[in-house]
């Protein structure tokens, strides 16, 4: 069967927003540093008095790149949004059979082969949860040392004579707190799921899946429920490269782990 995203678009519009935001980081904090740095040097007071002009048109270009990051970074998170709701009604088509969707996706999910109803949700909400672990441990090392970089150039600004300004002492500040909060975001999301999954494999061990009682499947929808609640409050797109990357291995290590919970 080919395999049909329709919600990857929106998805890949967010990341493009995210990528302009990081690029707007990146500038951001090289000014930031150049304004920290160039006091540092010794320049003879003829030029340091001629680069004056020049300082303050850095520091305009240093708001601006500060306010394009935040403003970049709020319209992904949106159209990020937006690209959950429809990948949580295409769960619902594809394990309930229902057209919720405009547009349903094929090859999206492995497991074509269960029927139809509650365990097959709970399966794919599993599978899901089982590759975001997954991405967010390897998000977590990437996040940590994006932190420290992008943080370091502001802090020094911030205890320098630059940052003495109350309004720039705000923009400045606020970066490394957005990223520190990031962090902690991915962090929290990596804990939340990682349990969940846990949940996930000792509720359906042991359990007949053709003959699901009524109370197994109130049982199931539990971690499922919960699984989409720590999305939307996390709200954070997943690191597409690392997942493309390693498609492969991640699917036969969730085929191992669907064998040995005899998932069928």
């Amino acid at each position: 069967m080919s395999k049909k995203i329709p919600f990857e678009s929106k998805y890949k519009t967010a990341r493009k927003f995210e990528y302009a935001a990081n690029l707007s980081l990146i500038i951001s904090a090289s000014l930031i540093f150049i304004l920290w740095l160039a006091p540092q040097l010794p320049f003879p007071v003829e030029i340091r008095s001629t680069l004056s002009p020049v300082k303050d048109l850095i520091k305009v270009c240093s708001y601006a790149t500060m306010l394009s990051y935040m403003a970049l970074l709020l319209i992904g998170k949106f159209i990020f949004k937006s690209a959950e709701k429809a990948k949580r009604d295409d769960l619902i088509d594809n394990s309930f059979g229902t057209t919720f969707s405009d547009e349903s996706s094929q090859g999206y999910y492995n497991n074509e082969d269960l029927d139809v109803g509650p365990v097959k949700l709970a399966v794919n909400a599993y599978e899901s949860s089982f590759h975001t672990e997954c991405t967010l441990r390897h998000m977590l090392f990437k996040n940590s040392i994006k932190a420290l970089m992008f943080s370091i150039p502001f802090l020094l600004s911030i205890f320098s004579e630059n940052g003495q300004s109350i309004v720039r002492l705000l923009f400045e500040i606020s970066i490394p707190m957005i990223t520190l909060i990031q962090l902690v975001t991915i962090l929290g999301y990596y804990n939340s799921v990682k349990n969940l999954n846990d949940r996930f494999r000792s509720d359906l061990m042991g359990m007949d899946q053709k003959n699901i009682n009524l109370s197994d499947q109130s049982k199931l929808l539990i971690p499922v429920m919960e699984y989409y609640n720590v999305k939307s409050w996390a709200n954070i797109n997943l690191d597409k490269d690392f997942f493309e990357k390693n498609r492969e291995q991640l699917s036969k290590k969730w085929d191992i782990r669907k064998e040995r919970l005899n998932i069928k």
